[in-house]
């Protein structure tokens, strides 16, 4: 087996050509970010799972959510990178459910005392805000190369 053929699927999820001076930043930003979001995903699966049971019915429908959206994040992340058309209305139709799931995370978190850390507030606020600065980005960009194919 050849070298290139055994990294075949590790250059597609993560092409070269992101990185020409004509990749679209808006891409290469939302797919990085895409791509921490599932492993972020499966790191809140996890520490959900370490509280002892039994668990609260928003902490099953959480980790439900987490687990479930992993996946798409992950596919989302990989066609940014590949710079397929049909990712903008699925990544933002992704982030528009996301975002408010999210901030029902961070808010969980907040009246249970788990921000006290400083680190942790950063983190969970940073990540939220990452989630809507993305979200801006992509409607954005998406309103922009519409108006300049009609235009």
């Amino acid at each position: 087996m050849k070298l290139s053929e055994s990294s075949w699927w590790l250059s597609s999820l993560f092409p070269g050509r992101r990185f020409a001076p004509d990749f679209p930043l808006v891409y290469w930003f939302v797919g990085l970010w895409f791509y921490l979001k599932s492993f972020l995903y499966l790191c809140y699966v996890y520490m959900l799972g370490v509280d002892p049971p039994p668990y609260t019915t928003t902490m099953i429908l959480e980790m439900a959510y987490f687990g479930l959206a992993m996946a798409p994040s992950f596919i989302l992340a990989a066609s940014l990178w590949q710079e397929r058309n049909w990712v903008l209305i699925p990544a933002i139709l992704f982030l528009v459910i996301d975002t408010p799931v999210l901030l029902f995370h961070v808010q969980r978190l907040a009246q249970a005392g788990f921000l006290e850390s400083g680190l942790t507030e950063i983190l969970e606020f940073g990540s939220l805000g990452l989630n809507v600065v993305s979200l801006g980005w992509l409607i954005g960009y998406r309103a922009t190369a519409y108006s300049g194919k009609s235009g």
